[in-house]
């Protein structure tokens, strides 16, 4: 006959029985903790999202490349479309975006909270580098990209480079131009980076032919570089303009495109 073993009871060790009878006598302070934290939660909730003190009341412009009468402006047409609305829940990156429509030429535009009722947008705008075409002149910055609005006075002194065509319906707001006009770009800054050069330059350049970047001295002589090594071919140009020997005024274009410097007579 088989014999059946009796279950014996299972002993709870004595550091087990008094965490557990802890955790019941501390069950009520929990409940009482976890629903104060969900009134104060709400209550904060309900003051940041719902009170007026942080509605938006004031939109801060800044930038160094915009007058006061201008920044005025943008941002009292921001308080039209935001005032009164919470500024934890409105769209900063939609904000930006209706910034970027009134100012196309803006490369940057970075929109942050300031606390308790304002919004601070900071703007960089693209600086105009240089004058595209031949009758009528479109300012561009050194990206490349055609700028939709450039007064009369940063277009003074403003290098022009012509053989390019840059109709509007091509090269509208916003778009980059050709490699050609790259390649003047890149010249324009290596010689305004040599001040013993740009105080040379006549501030023409022709990039009709991406072969042959022309560009003039003051005086009208024709300066040929090619479409590379800008930087060896300027120093050349540098050491050659330094000569005392050289009559500017019997030349009538130096060429920098071979080994040895060419100049042409007039």
């Amino acid at each position: 006959m088989v014999k059946q073993k009796r279950n014996r009871p299972v002993r709870i060790p004595a550091f087990m029985a008094e965490a557990a009878d802890r955790f019941r006598l501390a069950v009520p302070a929990i409940i009482i903790i976890a629903a104060v934290a969900g009134i104060l939660i709400a209550g904060v909730g309900a003051l940041v999202f719902r009170s007026d003190y942080f509605c938006i009341r004031t939109v801060e412009i800044r930038s160094d490349f915009m007058d006061d009468t201008l920044a005025s402006s943008a941002s009292n047409e921001l308080i039209r479309l935001y005032a009164g609305k919470n500024i934890f829940t409105t769209d900063l990156d939609s904000m930006a975006r209706s910034l970027g429509r009134m100012f196309p030429d803006a490369k940057n535009i970075v929109v942050t909270l300031g606390l308790p009722d304002r919004v601070i947008a900071r703007l960089i705008f693209r600086r105009p580098i240089a004058l595209v075409g031949d009758i009528k002149y479109y300012p561009i910055d050194g990206d490349g990209f055609v700028l939709a609005s450039v007064s009369g006075k940063s277009r003074q002194d403003l290098p022009v480079i012509s053989g390019i065509d840059i109709k509007r319906e091509t090269a509208g707001r916003g778009r980059r131009v050709s490699r050609n006009l790259g390649l003047a770009i890149e010249l324009i800054k290596k010689i305004k980076a040599s001040r013993f050069l740009s105080s040379w330059s006549g501030n023409a350049f022709d990039a009709g032919d991406a072969r042959n970047i022309l560009f003039y001295l003051k005086g009208g002589v024709e300066v040929r570089i090619g479409a590379e090594d800008f930087t060896n071919r300027l120093k050349v140009l540098d050491k050659t303009l330094r000569d005392a020997r050289l009559a500017m005024d019997r030349i009538k274009y130096i060429d920098l495109r071979f080994k040895d410097v060419v100049i042409g007579p007039k």
